[in-house]
C-alpha cells in the first residue's frame, strides 16, 4: 500500500501530475506495482475506497472547548499580577496617546 501513498504524495508535490489528462492518469495507475482493488480505487477516484483499503478513520472530529475560568496570568517575574480597574489609562506605545 505504500505505493499508493507515494502516488498520491507525488500528485500533490507536482502540480503537473495533478493536472494530468484522464488517459495520462489513467496510464500512471496502471504503471503503478498495485494490487487490483487499490488500482481499481485509484482509477475510479474513490476516495471511501482508498481509505478503507489503507485503513484509514472513516471521520476525523477536531473539538474545542473554552475554559469555564481563567487563570491569572503570571508576570515575567513570575507575581501574580494585580487586576486593572477599569478607571487606570495606559500610556500608548511613543507617547501620542491614551487608552
Amino acid at each position: 500500500m505504500s505505493n499508493v501513498i507515494s502516488f498520491l504524495e507525488s500528485l500533490g508535490q507536482d502540480a503537473r501530475l495533478a493536472r494530468l489528462s484522464g488517459d495520462d492518469y489513467a496510464a500512471a495507475v496502471r504503471a503503478l506495482p498495485l494490487d487490483d482493488d487499490a488500482r481499481q480505487a485509484l482509477l475510479a477516484k474513490d476516495a471511501g475506497a482508498l481509505n478503507d483499503l489503507l485503513g484509514g478513520r472513516p471521520a476525523m472530529v477536531c473539538a474545542l472547548f473554552p475554559a469555564e475560568d481563567t487563570p491569572a496570568r503570571e508576570n515575567d517575574d513570575g507575581d501574580t499580577p494585580q487586576e486593572d480597574t477599569p478607571d487606570e489609562q495606559k500610556e500608548s506605545i511613543g507617547g501620542r496617546g491614551r487608552h
